[in-house]
């Protein structure tokens, strides 16, 4: 079963992350759209979809991840299928809000799915596979930018879309084979067959990782209701780690969206500087990501994330000088700094959506993935505007401002690994694939 639902996640991490590079391109070649119209119309139809998280996260914990799933490639294969019907910044708009809908159902319910086929490291192993798929679909995407303009027919660019399309429904088959309930490797058992005791021994349980550490005679808060969601955001060491997450994902969204215009308009370089930076970093995480996950294991999930942001802040910092180097110097800094970058993506990536898994509330794990989707979302949202702000000032201000983004993750972390030790303890050894 676990090697069906990898099937699927690849496949739709495959189509995901091709089309983020690609979506530019099909609508400016494909469509006949404006540069400025075509990017503004996607960004709109982003932030649209990020309004479903919290609707998602309540449909996931009432039916449960895998049908929210097969939705979620459903809604994607409408929306791609409806692309090349698209010539006008509100049908553009309409239909990549449609699709951000999906993904958004796809990421709110992929962890929680992990979760339920895995546990310990393997968790963990898993998500990194998904993210080298995501990573491979950026890579050819990012291939195709360099071919595809060459071609003129509007067809090329539709069939693109209709192929992308055809590999959500695939997927979708691939997740209805899946059972509804159960762990790989042993036989599915409905709730309503668990013995009351060993429920009641499992809240106990949780109820003691929930009060552990809290001084003696403090008062008690009143009990959330099961499933709610006050649950999720009364709980302040989660939703602080899903404010912390976000300085990550900044740090993801930034580290090559503005490097093609600092070599161009900053440095007055040639793009092969830029090309050959992002073609180094998605090559390093697709190879190195399992690699390094194997590394972690017997480690701390903190370890990894402390990693992964002082990575980040050194190669933010070594940005800061470009324009006071030679173009030489510059570019020797840019390749070694991608390379970080993506040793550095590959350290928090699955890490995190691990970690975010464990600490959710139990019976609001939907409301809890939402959440933490949404610091995901969001910055990637805001991203573009906020750099494009922080590029007009000064090269040195938007490199420094991300710097002590990543630096202040780390005190920040140090603070909940005492208050989330379920989410962030040594994982499990892993399991034999």
């Amino acid at each position: 079963m676990l090697r069906i639902f990898l099937a699927a996640t690849l496949i739709d991490a495959l189509g995901s992350g091709l089309w983020v590079p690609f979506a530019l391109l099909f609508l400016v070649h494909g469509q006949g759209m404006g540069l400025v119209d075509a990017g503004a119309s996607l960004t709109t139809g982003a932030l649209l979809a990020l309004v479903s998280g919290p609707a998602t996260g309540v449909a996931m914990d009432r039916f449960g991840p895998r049908a929210l799933l097969i939705a979620g490639n459903l809604v994607r294969l409408a929306a791609f299928a409806a692309y090349p019907l698209a010539y006008t910044s509100w049908q553009v708009i309409a239909v990549s809000a449609v699709a951000g809908f999906g993904d958004r159902l796809f990421w709110t319910c992929n962890a929680p799915m992990v979760t339920r086929l895995t546990s310990g490291a393997d968790t963990d192993r898993v998500l990194a596979t998904q993210t080298v798929g995501r990573f491979a679909g950026a890579g050819i995407g990012a291939a195709a930018m360099a071919v595809l303009p060459t071609i003129t027919s509007p067809w090329a660019f539709h069939a693109l879309a209709y192929v992308n399309a055809a590999s959500f429904a695939v997927a979708a088959v691939l997740i209805r084979l899946l059972p509804r309930e159960g762990r790989v490797g042993a036989a599915a058992v409905p709730v309503s067959a668990v013995p009351a005791e060993a429920v009641l021994a499992e809240a106990d349980v949780r109820g003691s990782e929930t009060t552990a550490g809290r001084p003696a005679g403090a008062a008690t808060p009143p009990p959330a209701r099961r499933g709610s969601w006050r649950a999720v955001l009364g709980d302040r060491a989660f939703t602080g780690f899903c404010v912390t997450h976000m300085a990550f994902t900044l740090a993801s969204a930034s580290k090559f969206s503005v490097l093609p215009l600092v070599v161009r308009d900053l440095l007055h370089g040639p793009q092969w500087i830029a090309g050959t930076a992002i073609t180094v970093g998605t090559v390093v995480v697709v190879t190195a990501q399992r690699p390094i996950v194997g590394l972690l294991a017997g480690r701390s999930r903190t370890a990894g994330l402390i990693g992964s942001a002082v990575l980040f802040t050194i190669c933010f910092a070594l940005l800061i000088p470009l324009e006071a180097v030679p173009l030489s110097v510059a570019t020797v800094l840019i390749l070694l700094t991608s390379l970080g970058f993506s040793i550095a993506e590959a350290l928090f990536g699955p890490t995190a959506t691990a970690a975010a898994a464990a600490a959710a509330p139990s019976g609001a794990e939907g409301r809890a993935s939402s959440i933490f989707q949404l610091s995901w979302g969001l910055p990637v949202a805001l991203a573009p505007g906020l750099l494009a702000a922080l590029l007009s000032a000064s090269n040195a201000l938007t490199w420094s401002i991300l710097a002590l983004t990543c630096a202040s993750a780390v005190p920040a972390l140090l603070v909940l690994r005492k208050k989330l030790p379920h989410a962030l303890r040594e994982p499990s050894p892993p399991v034999a694939a």
